[in-house]
C-alpha cells in the first residue's frame, strides 16, 4: 500500500485527531465535574453536569467535522465534473433537481403520455 502524501496526509491528520478530541472532551468534562464536586461537596451533580457538557462538546465537534468533510467532498466532485467536461470538450452538466430529466426510452418523466 503506498504511503499517503500531500493533501491525503493532511486529511488523515485532521480527521484522525477527531477521535482523540471526542474522548478528551468527555474526559475533561468529567474531570472538571469531579473536581467541582470535591470542592463544593455536591457529588454527583457536577460530575454529571461535566459529563453532559463533555458529550455535548464532542457531538458538536463531530457534527462540525462531518459538515466540513461533506463540503470538501462536494467541492471535489464538482471540480472533477468540470475537469471531465473540459477534457471531453463541452459545457459542464447542468444541475438538475431530483426527479427531473429524461426517463426510460427517452420520454420525459413528468410527461403523462
Amino acid at each position: 500500500m503506498p504511503l499517503p502524501r500531500g493533501k491525503a496526509l493532511r486529511d488523515y491528520g485532521r480527521y484522525g485527531s477527531v477521535g482523540i478530541e471526542l474522548v478528551l472532551s468527555i474526559l475533561i468534562g468529567l474531570w472538571l465535574g469531579k473536581k467541582g464536586d470535591e470542592r463544593f461537596h455536591t457529588a454527583p451533580w457536577l460530575t454529571l453536569l461535566g459529563l453532559v457538557v463533555g458529550v455535548y462538546a464532542s457531538v458538536r465537534t463531530l457534527l462540525k467535522v462531518a459538515g466540513q468533510m461533506n463540503r470538501e467532498a462536494e467541492r471535489a466532485e464538482r471540480e472533477e465534473s468540470e475537469a471531465r467536461a473540459r477534457i471531453l470538450g463541452g459545457d459542464p452538466p447542468p444541475e438538475q433537481p431530483p426527479g427531473e430529466g429524461v426517463g426510460p426510452r427517452g420520454s420525459k418523466r413528468d410527461d403523462p403520455s
